[in-house]
This record gives C-alpha cells, structure tokens and sequence, in this order.
C-alpha cells in the first residue's frame, strides 16, 4: 500500500506539471514520534527458516555449532538491533531486514494474506525520527512479498536530509491539514495557487477529496493505510512547482475495516467481532459475546442499551477496559467519526467504546468524495482501542441483503494490530489472485464469512507484542475461504481457536 519510495521532486514549468516521481532516497524529521509499529515486526506464528541452536543473551553469539567451537559462533541481531549474517524468521526480527541485504524475510514462511510491517536496512533505525515502516503481504505461494511504503535506514531517513517536503501522520476520521507536510517549500507560494491532491492506499474507494485549498486544512482519511500526497505551487516568477510527500493514517489496538464495491447497488455487509476468548455462538440481531451493528454502535451504548460489556470499567492502561476517555481529546479517535458520529461520541462524555463499530454503511453513492457527506461509502470498522492480551478474537461478515444486485460482492477485510496491517483477506491472495471471496445475489439473509483469528500475545524478551492473525479456511491445503450460513453460525460457533502460542 502507498509508494515504496519517498522522494522530494521539484518541477519549475510553465503551467501546472505535477511529479511523477516515486518516494526516493532522502527523507526528513517531522515533528511527532513515530506512531506507526515501531517493532517493525509481527509473529504470524508460522515457522520457518533461519536460526538454529541458542542465542547467548540479546544480540549476543549465535551457537551454530553446538557448542564445540566458540570461534564458530557469529553474531546476530536477536531483538533487531544490528545488522546480521542472516535473515531470521520469529519474534521481533519478523518484518526486519536482519542481514541488511535490501530483501526482507525472503526465506520465512507465511500464511497467504497475512501481512506486517517491514523496515529496510539497518534495524536499529527502525525507532528514529523520520523513519516510518512499509508493509510486506504473503502472496498466495506463502512467500513474503515485497516491502512497499514506508521510509527506510536504505533511504537515509535517520539524517535531517533538508528535503522541505516531509512525511506526515494522522488518525482514522481525523482532519489533516496537509500544508504541514510541505515545510518550508510552501513559504513563496503565490496566495490562492497552492494544490494538495491525495491518492489513496489500494482498496480505498471512493478517495476522500481534499476541500481547502490555501490552506489545505480538510482532508478527511477515513481508512488506515500510506497516502500520497502531492503539493503543487505557482512562484513569483509564473513557474509552477511541485513535490510529493507520505501520510501515514493509523491507529493503535485492533481496528478492523470492511470494503466492498458500492457500484452495483445498494449492498448491506455487516462487519462483527467476536467476544474474545469465547465460543458461544454469533447473533446477527445482537448478543452479548457479539458486536455488531445490532447492539455495538454509540447509538447503542448511549440511548438503546447495549449489553457488549467485555471489559472492566477501569482507567489503568493498558489493560482493556468498556469505556475510556483520555484526558486529551484528540486521541479519542471516536469523537473524530464522520456524518456526526463522532460528535455523538463526546457528548456522551464517556470516551470511546471498547470495542464499538464506528460506522455502519449499507446505503451510498460512490460519486460523492466529501467524507462528511451521509451519502459517502465510507468504510465499516470495528475498533478494540485497548485488546486483551492472550486471548483469540474471531471477525466475521455478514450478507444482510443484497438490494439490487445483479452481480457477485467482493468483500475485503484489512485488519490493523497496533497501526500495522496485520492481514488483507479476501480481495486476492487468499487463496487465488483469479477467485477473491464472492457473495452472489442469492446469498442475502443467509452468507456469512468466517474470516479469521487475531491474538495479541504477551510481550516477548524484547517487549515486542505483534499481533498473530490466523486466516480460517474451509479447506486449509486448497487455502478456500470458510464461507457458511447465519443458521449455522447462530448454531454454532465454527471451529475451535488455534492453540495459544
């Protein structure tokens, strides 16, 4: 998703040429701290190559001998902190570029459609101001893809390089005003030239337009993911400039986003989430161990009643507790929601839900670009601000009802651990580029998908605690997606959870 390169391109033509260049080698320090994962890694629980023997401390000699020969020992980079003679495959070095080679887990197994942020070069830049991931996806071979997005140690982000066009970062629902990106290459621009247009990450469609203009202050992003951003300018003289720049949007816990075509009428998918650590059975009307747009919005919690109580009432973090309200109100990310949501959100004056179900989108019109526009076809999500560790959650989707449809429905599901993607089921890769997941017409009031597994583990020896999404399967060796029926998921809860790792 986005640009793997981030470069700062100037242009000085006459009329309004925009770059065309990629995100390349130079990069600068923003403001805030890296928000996104800052392990750069993610245990899929899956085995695979790499190490043998035992590891002498963190970061200490590799015994690749048995112990015979100390000479023989080499050393590694067992929590990423260094460069290393090798690729390794588990804990905090997933995602890592542990012998600083350009290529990224290329030996490690994977589950296709499973994914984690990735960080090129030296590891122990991973954490450094201007440094952000990108995000690797395992194809349908069970191969590691490549590391796309994101500013890397291989690009020099660590260094101040001056470059006046820099990266940004923002919340879900949250109002960018993107003119910061620009730094100091905006300052002789002529009033009422500049220009911000956006291209969103793959699978955002429709893309929220950009509203202001000078200052552009109205950009919206609904959905998780790396923007590009390109900034035009007219000087003085009548040249017009240009430079093109990241935003990375992110949030932290679990967030989980529903996509689907909104071009072939009006389709109502419903996204759930599982009680974690439960096996009752799923509610399309609502249950207690299931959220859902039934009993899991602010609608819900504030006037209906809800009996979605999964948590204590407790302000201690990061334990997960039902309500939470931060004593700095831009970092409750559901007061930001649009078509007023949010606002329904903070007049409640509890904070925000654990879990809750921001937006529920069966009605649109795919033409409309201003995010705040009831008619959006904005995503719907399910966030869990603060998950439990240890504890399996299962998500599903829900054929409510076809409406006009003619044609087959292809739901995504993208789902987010701690602002890095930790899976993108569904579309391609799952099991087959050529057969994404189909709803047909017939399948309204009864299709449901099982789609997968996700668990927070307890941190590990280098305090990493990446999620472990598990993709469920109908026929795990021909990797075809657990499609069922509301019958059979309101009767049963559907295969047993994974056994903790």
């Amino acid at each position: 998703m986005g640009r793997r390169r981030f470069s700062f391109s100037l242009l000085i033509v006459v009329g309004a040429a925009v770059s065309s260049a990629g995100f390349a080698a130079s990069c600068s320090a923003t403001g805030p701290s890296n928000q996104l994962d800052s392990s750069g890694a993610h245990d899929t629980g899956v085995g695979g190559g790499g190490t043998t023997g035992g590891v002498d401390g963190l970061g200490g000699l590799l015994d690749i001998d048995g112990g015979r020969e100390p000479q023989g020992d080499v050393v590694v980079n067992s929590c990423g902190s260094a460069c290393g003679d090798r690729e390794l495959c588990t804990g905090a070095t997933l995602g890592l570029d542990d012998d600083c080679d350009g290529s990224i887990d290329e030996t490690c197994a994977c589950i296709p459609g499973q994914a984690h942020s990735c960080f090129r070069g030296d590891p122990s830049f991973r954490n450094s101001e201007g440094c952000f991931p990108g995000t690797q996806i395992c194809d349908e071979t069970g191969t590691w893809g490549p590391c796309v997005g994101g500013v890397h140690a291989d690009e020099n982000c660590h260094m101040d390089s001056g470059a006046p066009c820099r990266p940004m970062q923002a919340s879900p629902f949250a109002d960018v005003n993107l003119k910061a990106g620009t730094g100091a290459f905006g300052a002789d621009a002529v009033a009422g030239s500049e220009l911000w247009t956006v291209d969103c990450p793959d699978g955002v469609d429709p893309c929220p337009g950009v509203a202001g203009t000078d200052p552009a202050d109205d950009f919206k992003p609904l959905q998780s993911g790396e923007y590009t951003v390109t900034y035009t300018k007219r000087v003085a003289s009548g040249a017009t400039q240009s430079c093109q720049y990241p935003l990375f949007v992110s949030a932290g816990g679990l967030r989980v986003e529903l996509e689907w075509e909104h071009d072939v009428g009006d389709i109502d998918l419903d996204l759930h989430l599982h009680k974690p650590n439960n096996t009752q059975p799923w509610s399309m009307s609502g249950s207690s161990v299931d959220c859902g747009f039934y009993n899991c919005t602010i609608d819900h919690f504030s006037s209906k009643g809800s009996d979605i109580r999964w948590f204590l009432n407790s302000a201690r973090l990061p334990d997960p507790v039902n309500w939470y309200l931060d004593p700095v109100p831009g970092n409750n990310g559901c007061f930001n929601a649009p078509r007023g949501v949010g606002k329904q959100w903070e007049a409640n004056g509890l904070g925000c839900h654990n879990p809750r179900l921001d937006l529920d989108n069966w009605k649109c019109d795919p033409t409309v670009t201003d995010p705040n526009d009831v008619d959006f076809c904005a995503p719907e999500n399910i966030n869990l601000d603060y998950p439990p560790k240890g504890q399996w959650m299962r998500i599903g989707v829900y054929y409510y009802g076809q409406g006009s449809a003619k044609h087959d429905i292809h739901p995504r599901i993208k789902i987010f651990c701690d602002s890095a993607l930790g899976a993108d089921l569904g579309h391609t890769g799952f099991y087959s580029p050529e057969r994404p997941v189909a709803f047909k017409p017939t399948d309204g009031h009864k299709r449901f998908w099982l789609v997968a597994d996700v668990l927070f583990p307890e941190p590990d020896e280098c305090g990493q605690a990446a999620c472990i999404v598990q993709p469920l399967y109908e026929n795990a060796s021909a990797m075809t997606p657990l499609l069922t029926t509301r019958d059979d998921v309101e009767a049963n809860f559907g295969p047993a959870y994974p056994p903790l790792p």
